[in-house]
């Protein structure tokens, strides 16, 4: 009992250092489930028990795919038979482990993700006839979804093989649970500020010759970093304040008929790159959409996503991943013909 003790009080200990890091990545929450103990009684082959467990999970996100978790798990209270020097003896008791081990992740989703484990249980088995504990080998399944800006649930399968030391005889443990974290690092998406627009500087006429007029370029970046909702996490329709800011460049358009735009859809690098790849190409046509429903023809528009592949910055980050997350849209400089 001492070592999970001691186990978990090193897994809670890293929580306030990690905590303290700007961008960390640490999450913490619990889980609750079906614990099921497998060939507890050496008189029946087919024995078994089950009870409710629970327990916390503590963990820390390197990256998109990579984590190192831990968990303390009570498993439930279960009446084994095992056999002492030829001789059936009963006990009933407590059993608890404490796991640690890498997760694995792969996103075929933007905000979901399966995953796998693979590490260590010190487990402890405290009952009416003493208290054992040993280390097993610990297995894990599971789906994570992020169902918030900060909170994720989770659906776990996890196996804890062979546990065998005298009360037990080659015993697994299987617990099904289901699960909440809180993601402290992960930052709101804050609003977005109104996008600067350059207004068009007219050129100074020379003194002998007046040139002729030229209207400079033009540009507008809408990016969930800012203070204007932009679209929903893994959505592609466009919110009423990222139609307003846009108005003056369908103005610019709508004043001169040689004007014209580009307009460039942009993802981060959560989830795979052909999904990216069709979500940034979906999100530049509903930008184009404010253009056309205008009455531009789309003659003057060039509409075109990027996916993943040109980041502004790190995809390690929340905020880095909101800064990629844009439409630019940009009208080039054209020479127009001044109406008297």
């Amino acid at each position: 009992m001492k070592k999970v003790v001691t186990g978990l009080g090193l897994l809670l200990a890293v929580a306030p250092a990690a905590y303290a890091q700007q961008d960390s990545g640490l999450y913490m929450g619990g889980r609750i489930g079906p614990s099921f103990l497998e060939d507890s009684c050496v008189t029946d082959t087919d024995c078994g028990d089950s009870e409710l467990g629970a327990g916390i999970i503590t963990g820390y996100d390197f990256n998109n795919w990579f984590a190192l978790e831990g968990t303390y798990d009570y498993l439930g209270r279960f009446d084994t038979a095992f056999d002492q020097s030829g001789t059936t003896v009963g006990a009933s008791g407590d059993l608890t482990a404490l796991t640690l081990a890498p997760k694995f992740s792969y996103h075929f989703k933007p905000d979901t993700a399966l995953y796998g484990k693979l590490g260590a249980a010190m487990w402890d088995f405290n009952s009416n006839a003493g208290d054992r504990d040993d280390v097993s080998l610990m297995g894990a399944l599971g789906i994570d979804h992020q169902a918030t800006e900060k909170l994720n649930v989770r659906l776990e399968y996890q196996h804890i093989n062979d546990m065998d030391d005298g009360y037990f005889s080659s015993v697994d443990n299987n617990f099904v649970t289901v699960g909440m974290t809180y993601h402290f690092g992960r930052t709101d998406n804050q609003p977005m500020p109104e996008p600067m627009v350059e207004e068009p500087v007219m050129a100074e006429p020379e003194p002998v010759q007046e040139p002729e007029p030229v209207a400079e370029p033009q540009s507008i970046v809408l990016s969930e970093a800012g203070e204007t909702e932009m679209f929903g996490f893994d959505k592609a329709s466009l919110s009423e304040q990222a139609i307003a800011s846009l108005q003056p460049l369908v103005d610019r358009l709508l004043k001169y008929d040689e004007a014209t735009a580009t307009i460039v859809g942009h993802t981060d690098s959560q989830g795979p790159a052909a999904y990216n790849q069709t979500l940034s190409e979906e999100r530049a046509q509903v930008v184009a959409d404010v253009f056309l429903d205008a009455g531009i023809a789309a003659e003057r528009l060039t509409v075109m996503g990027k996916g993943e592949s040109a980041p502004t910055a790190s995809n390690d980050t929340a905020d880095g991943r909101a800064k990629n997350r844009r439409v630019e849209v940009t009208s080039p400089e054209f020479v127009y013909v001044e109406m008297n």
